[in-house]
């Protein structure tokens, strides 16, 4: 078997790491040999830790695009050139591996179209969760139950600066630079802490798990910018942890968006500490169910990228998921409970919900008057608050 790597990153590299020190083990599952080709990278002159000997480098994808391979695997980013890039391999009909959730939310049902129609594999594990087996988990092994709910922590960036905000009440600033210097966030960190990633992942998940198109310009999020230590430590002494979540629920419609909610602390997801991912499933045979694991990293996202290699080259093509109805997202009647913090009197606030009919206890911590509302829909909510003055506003998951 003949494969090319387009991008010699950290995850290009991972790859042909994961290849070079699995060999005989991958080999043994496929009944040949895996032979890197050829590579496409940026810099061919580069200096890099990985042996490329014996291996075309080239910069120049139009080197690839005739040669004889039978799988490419894309882990260079972008979404308008690579999507070209992609989509010529396709009607190639060469197999296509990709990390690249960027493209994906935005173009996946295209490429999934071309794809089918040149009977080849559009593979994509890697571009949700890293090394946790999510989207294979979706599609085969619960593939026998109606999945009403799909719920995760996408972003391990943002997950590392909740974790070091609610630990060891720092503030969000401090956290921030920390996660740059250990490496797990970016110099320009915007896509992880405004929930950009984490929405480009439930969009994918929600796409799988509910059989629909998803757009991702109909999908709400809220990143973590303005979350306030002062609430992560309130709603801790009150037994809350809060965590950015891609969530996505269906029954009579569909909603999905992105946030940070708290949880209360016994909840799986509640344990998911640092730069870990996780996603929660919950099926209509299996129940709940919770993947963990690494959601980034060289050998990690190499691991699902190399087994969704062995997947395209051992798997008869039966053609690619491909929902056809496009989801209609309705969030206004779903219904949280919610933490809320005021800067009223207590009386106020108590009159305000009381007249709303929603249910609630109220706490006074630190000279803040909080109140944990029962379940209620957002349109209720925000007639309830009409005329108060609400410092904090999050959902809440796990005690109901």
């Amino acid at each position: 078997m003949k494969i090319a790597v387009l991008g010699m990153g950290t995850v290009g590299s991972g790859v042909v790491n994961v290849l070079n020190t699995n060999k005989n083990k991958i080999e043994s599952l496929l009944g040949e040999e895996v032979t890197v080709t050829h590579v496409l990278a940026k810099n061919i002159d580069k200096a890099r830790d990985i042996d490329l000997s014996g291996i075309q480098l080239t910069d120049k994808v139009e080197d690839i695009y005739e040669a004889d391979i039978d799988a490419v695997i894309e882990v260079m980013g972008g979404i308008d050139n690579t999507y070209e890039i992609i989509l010529q391999f396709l009607k190639n009909r060469i197999h296509v591996v990709t990390a690249n959730k960027d493209l994906l939310a935005e173009r996946i049902d295209d490429l999934v179209a071309v794809a089918n129609e040149n009977e080849v594999h559009l593979n994509y594990e890697a571009s949700v969760a890293g090394g946790v087996p999510i989207i294979k988990t979706i599609e085969n092994s619960l593939n026998a139950n109606q999945i009403s709910e799909v719920m995760g922590i996408l972003n391990g960036t943002t997950n590392y600066i909740l974790t070091k905000m609610t630990v060891d009440g720092w503030t969000y600033d401090d956290a921030l630079e920390d996660a740059k210097a250990k490496g797990y966030a970016e110099a320009d960190p915007t896509n992880d802490v405004e929930g950009i990633d984490a929405l480009r992942k439930i969009v994918l998940l929600s796409r799988l798990s509910f059989n629909k198109k998803v757009d991702i310009k109909d999908v709400p999020s809220i990143g973590i910018t303005k979350v306030e230590s002062e609430d992560i430590q309130i709603a801790k002494n009150l037994g809350y942890v809060m965590k950015l979540v891609g969530i996505g629920k269906y029954s009579d419609s569909l909603s999905a968006s992105v946030e940070p909610i708290f949880f209360k602390a016994d909840h799986q997801l509640a344990s998911v500490n640092y730069e870990k991912n996780a996603v929660y499933v919950i099926g209509n045979a299996v129940g709940e169910t919770m993947y963990y694991g690494p959601g980034a990293g060289s050998l990690e996202t190499a691991s699902a990228v190399v087994s969704d290699l062995i997947d395209v080259l051992t798997t008869p093509v039966k053609g690619n998921f491909a929902p056809s109805e496009k989801a209609v997202i309705q969030n206004e009647e779903v219904e949280y409970q919610y933490y809320l913090r005021f800067n009223n009197d207590e009386s106020a606030v108590k009159s305000a919900l009381n007249d709303a009919g929603i249910g609630h206890e109220l706490n006074n911590e630190n000279d803040n008057v909080v109140a944990i509302t029962e379940k209620v829909n957002k349109n209720q909510l925000d007639e309830a608050l009409v005329g108060l003055e609400t410092a904090a506003r999050y959902p809440v998951i796990g005690d109901e």
